[in-house]
């Protein structure tokens, strides 16, 4: 479930005629949501909607070709529009920022299919301005403001290599992963300056923590750790950049909080429903949430969070087949091994067993 960025409209993923399409209707009345997408063949498994609030956009192959498309909703005249039809060419969309809603930043590998040069597309016309040639890299890292600021590719030795431009149209080596770091380190954002950029590392540690880098300095701080397990999810405000929450999910997930406010918002929540709580889709003026409840003994719950009034509105669950079945909850232990190791597990009991 999403929800579009001014809190009006709700959204989701759900089958016509057995294959996954898109719906929309009203925020306050989820019945009256009807299919805004024709796929007859293949399933949608993304979509996102545009800070135009008026168009939804998602990414399909052919046949299974993997040779994707970026396509575009209009909910007003209702028609569906691919934005990269080309063959044998594959789309991939790099950014999306508040700051240029018609706009879309995307890789296209229509030069060489070896590497995707950086477009920005135009969601309304189709036209599409290039900005980056690639010559070499597996992708860049581009920011809000839809400026490229880092390239990244792979080493001879299974690292990884971050580079930043040298101002001359070269490039000059930033920040070297080793092998055994390369998926539990990597950019995850920048502050609303640009001059900050969040940063998972998992170098010199045994887990991935979120730090800050300062670029002009090269400053690192730590921001959030936990010595058993890697950072998880990072809730940034949509339009300042702040860190809000940061998880960790060992035996359950957990979240630490740097907003007063959200912290109260998640306390709130717990009294909501007895799941794991996630925020899925929030306004830009991040005063709405779609909250999502991961439950042990049923489906995920959905509900539309007020932040003011502190009050939570029922959507839906994702399997009304499972709403009412007697499946039993989960208990997280962990269990000392002879070897010294933790052994994270979860003991589901039969129905009528007292937990304790």
């Amino acid at each position: 479930a999403r929800m579009s960025h001014d809190g009006k409209q709700l959204s989701y993923l759900a089958p016509v005629d057995g294959v996954l399409n898109i719906w929309v209707g009203p925020i306050d009345d989820p019945a009256a949501a009807k299919a805004v997408t024709h796929e007859k063949k293949r399933p949608i498994r993304s979509y996102f909607w545009a800070y135009t609030n008026e168009h939804l956009l998602y990414v399909q192959d052919a046949e299974g070709n993997e040779d994707f498309n970026v396509y575009r909703v209009d909910l007003k005249s209702g028609e569906t529009k691919n934005l990269t039809d080309m063959k044998g060419v594959r789309a991939e969309i790099n950014e999306v920022s508040h700051k240029f809603p018609t706009e879309i930043i995307v890789g296209l590998n229509d030069r060489d299919p070896q590497f995707h040069d950086l477009y920005r597309l135009n969601i309304l016309t189709g036209e599409k301005k290039l900005i980056q040639k690639n010559p070499e890299f597996a992708g860049f890292i581009t920011d809000e403001d839809y400026n490229v600021r880092f390239a990244s590719k792979m080493t001879d030795d299974g690292g990884s290599l971050i580079l930043k431009p040298d101002g001359k149209d070269g490039w000059t080596d930033f920040l070297k992963i080793a092998m055994e770091d390369t998926m539990t380190t990597s950019p995850a954002g920048f502050d609303k300056s640009g001059k900050i950029m969040y940063l998972i590392d998992s170098r010199g540690r045994n887990t991935g923590a979120l730090e800050t880098l300062n670029l002009d300095t090269n400053e690192e701080k730590l921001i959030a750790e936990d010595p058993r397990c890697d950072v998880g999810g990072i809730m940034a405000h949509p339009t300042e950049n702040t860190i809000q929450a940061v998880s960790f999910t060992y035996d359950r997930t957990i979240w630490k909080f740097f907003d007063k406010d959200v912290e109260a918002d998640f306390a709130e929540l717990k009294k909501v429903a007895d799941g794991e709580i996630s925020v899925a889709s929030r306004t830009l003026d991040d005063a709405k949430w779609i909250v999502a409840f991961l439950m042990d003994n049923g489906p995920v719950r959905y509900y539309v969070y007020d932040r003011a009034s502190k009050k939570s509105t029922f959507l839906f669950t994702n399997r009304p087949n499972l709403e009412g079945l007697p499946l039993q909850k989960m208990h997280a232990r962990v269990i000392d091994s002879r070897d010294g190791m933790k052994l994270v597990s979860y003991l589901t009991l039969p129905p009528g067993t007292d937990p304790d």
